[in-house]
């Protein structure tokens, strides 16, 4: 008679699964998804262009914050969706747009709405978050964000940018270090 070794299970949240499987399965996602570091420093090195961005931009609707500074960056460079509603005639498009403005950005948090003619045009950015943007597709998002805010600000010397890049990673760092978030 043969005897065989019982299996070790792992319960994943719905059902039970072999812990081999289980374990199998979470490094997979683990290579799949950025560092919660990377992700930090993004969010500190926007913030510091945003602080460099020149006094000629205060009115435009990035300059309100580093958040609709990021998120503006997305749409600039095409990490958006963008809906168009077609109201019959110019005075109705008029109307209508501080409305989806309105609706768009508690959705959002940010949104640009322009009227073409008798079209209203919102476009919102897609979420960096790690639960909406896989890593390749965040990375990609950084450096077309980054390109953008870059060249608005006049950071024309990547040494320039690259100084910028690497203060915002200490602060970061610093702060991790020291107990501040």
């Amino acid at each position: 008679m043969k005897h065989h070794r019982p299996a070790i299970m792992h319960m994943d949240g719905v059902e039970w699964v072999e812990k081999s499987a289980y374990d199998a399965a979470l490094a997979e996602l683990a290579k799949k998804q950025r560092s919660t570091a990377s992700h930090n420093r993004w969010f500190a090195h926007i913030y510091d262009l945003f602080q460099n961005l020149p006094a000629e931009h205060d009115q435009a609707p990035y300059a309100a914050s580093p958040e609709a500074f990021r998120k503006h960056g997305l749409i600039e460079r095409g990490f958006c969706d963008e809906m168009t509603l077609d109201l019959g005639d110019k005075d109705a498009a008029l109307a209508a747009a501080p409305f989806v403005a309105d609706l768009a950005r508690k959705a959002h948090g940010y949104a640009l709405v322009i009227v073409r003619g008798s079209l209203v045009v919102c476009t919102t950015p897609h979420s960096q978050s790690f639960k909406a943007m896989s890593k390749e597709r965040f990375h990609e998002s950084v450096a077309a964000c980054e390109d953008w805010a870059e060249r608005l600000i006049g950071v024309k010397d990547k040494a320039k940018a690259t100084d910028a890049r690497r203060d915002a990673e200490s602060k970061y760092n610093f702060h991790q270090n020291h107990g501040r978030s």
